[in-house]
């Protein structure tokens, strides 16, 4: 544990929390104003600005910050390789990146307009947007969008698929899968959801999912693997992997438990079950795992879970605007405390610690 950090501006603390503030307050309001809910105006045309800023014109904040300068600085003098499975969009986009004055910012620029496209998107199509868009941003955007730049955009590509799937859009939501897979193509790993949807019977749509999971699979650690002797092989753990695991298991339960209320079509809950069980058995897989970061790596997918499940129980499981409200205080306060905590006594939050913008860098000389 690190020691107790007090959030002051000084340490940058305090732009997370006006991150999180914002949306949490927007949340509350948006309980007395259904009829623009879901309603793209002024608000989220500042939001989805405010966080292709604060994600894209950060300097040296982030957990894989120097990891990323270094391949951006070996891509300078490194031909351009491509392979189906060797991330071939993230590697045009480090060279590209190389090339150009901002080096990169190039990169972290592209993975803020990804991101805040994609979860503006998500966001919009729940019945309660701004409290998906909280939930999201303590770990899906500040962690993940600020630590796992090819991992997060990844994601963001997965989250534009769902909202796909949630209109009919089977092969739309293959594309953005195979799109995001470009940047880590772990991402394959879901492409199997499609299979869930469609009119096939229940068991066809199960076996069909299994077997391209399996054959995915097969794949990627075939592709990788430094993947496998560094994380399996070395039994490398990740600290903190059981509670994010488990702060995905929590609202899959949740969902399984009452998923009838959930108003989503046979088609969406197909999927939304798959991904419940999918976090509920990542968390059991800890217990047996010899790697967390395999599973803790492979869990962030789960994340959209989180979103979904809580921007939708207040109205799924409320039974009057008075317990409506109380479900929002209860998910907004989980949030808060979850991350105070990271904020004061993770283990890697030194690295996000202070926020640094970029424009306010006088030793910085981005046409140098």
């Amino acid at each position: 544990m690190g020691r107790t950090r007090l959030p002051d501006v000084g340490r940058g603390v305090l732009i997370y929390w006006i991150m999180f503030a914002v949306p949490a307050a927007m949340a509350l309001i948006e309980l007395a104003d259904e009829e623009r809910r879901g309603r793209f105006g002024f608000a989220w045309l500042f939001a989805i600005l405010g966080l292709i800023v604060l994600i894209g014109f950060r300097w040296e904040t982030g957990g894989d910050w120097s990891n990323y300068d270094r391949i951006v600085e070996q891509a300078m003098w490194s031909p351009l390789q491509l392979s189906p499975l060797g991330d071939p969009g993230f590697a045009v986009l480090t060279h590209y990146a190389a090339r150009t004055s901002i080096g990169l910012l190039a990169v972290t620029i592209a993975s803020g307009i990804v991101m805040g496209a994609a979860l503006t998107r998500f966001c919009l199509v729940q019945p309660r947007p701004w409290l998906c868009m909280a939930v999201a941003i303590p770990y899906l955007v500040v962690v993940l969008g600020m630590g796992y730049i090819r991992q997060g955009m990844a994601i963001s590509f997965l989250m534009l698929g769902l909202v796909s799937l949630q209109r009919g859009g089977i092969w739309r939501y293959y594309a953005w899968i195979c799109v995001g897979a470009l940047f880590h193509s772990t991402a394959l790993a879901l492409l199997p959801m499609g299979a869930l949807v469609g009119d096939r019977t229940p068991l066809m749509r199960l076996l069909l999912a299994l077997i391209l999971l399996a054959l995915l699979s097969w794949a990627i650690l075939a592709t990788h693997e430094s993947y496998v002797s560094n994380y399996l092989g070395a039994g490398m753990d990740s600290a903190g992997a059981a509670i994010r695991l488990f702060m995905c298991a929590l609202p899959g339960a949740i969902f399984l438990a009452f998923r009838g209320r959930f108003a989503l079509k046979e088609a969406e809950r197909n999927v939304w079950t798959a991904l419940s069980l999918a976090a509920l058995a990542a968390f059991a897989a800890l217990l047996v795992s010899p790697s967390s970061t395999v599973v803790d790596r492979l869990g962030l997918y789960l994340i959209p879970l989180q979103c979904l499940v809580y921007a939708r129980m207040p109205i799924a499981l409320a039974n009057d605007r008075k317990g409506e409200r109380l479900l929002t205080v209860a998910i907004l306060a989980l949030y808060a405390l979850s991350f105070f905590v990271w904020l004061n006594f993770a283990d890697n939050v030194d690295y996000w610690l202070p926020y640094h913008f970029v424009f306010f860098q006088d030793d910085l000389c981005l046409a140098c």
